[in-house]
């Protein structure tokens, strides 16, 4: 199942961040700084995505956090709680970003003014999380009916 996150939730997240981040490019001042955070946050955070993708095949395990939010947050936490609590804190920003930009650019349409290529990426990406949020619900139900979870 990591595996299977990185490449459907991770990845995805990523192209969202970077796309977005390269239309805001052509807006105003303020769209611009926000270009470039989201193309710096994407960036890393495709640097992240690589890592743990190489790591779960040839290692079969992650070696680094999910995401940079996940990062950050487990190492801001505090000492009376669990930090896998903290990372889950980070991975659910990242939820929340990525999905308030996917929200934000279907309801302006902007993926509609994309390049073909980046629109095809754009689709995919939307599509792989789709089908990757139904498939880890499902596995989780089905380990949880089975006792295995």
């Amino acid at each position: 199942m990591p595996l299977l996150e990185v490449l459907t939730v991770g990845l995805p997240f990523c192209v969202f961040k970077l796309l977005t981040g390269l239309w805001l490019l052509d807006g105003g001042a303020g769209a611009r700084a926000l270009g470039w955070a989201l193309l710096t946050l994407g960036g890393l955070d495709l640097l992240i995505n690589t890592v743990n993708l190489l790591s779960l095949v040839f290692l079969r395990r992650r070696t680094v956090e999910p995401c940079l939010f996940a990062m950050a947050a487990k190492a801001m936490g505090h000492s009376s709680s669990p930090a896998w609590t903290w990372q889950d804190l980070g991975n659910s920003l990242d939820v929340l970003l990525a999905m308030s930009i996917v929200a934000y650019m279907i309801a302006v349409q902007a993926q509609a003014g994309f390049p073909e290529a980046r629109r095809h990426l754009w689709n995919a990406c939307v599509i792989l999380d789709v089908m990757g949020a139904g498939l880890t619900r499902f596995s989780g139900s089905l380990k949880r009916l089975t006792g295995a979870a």
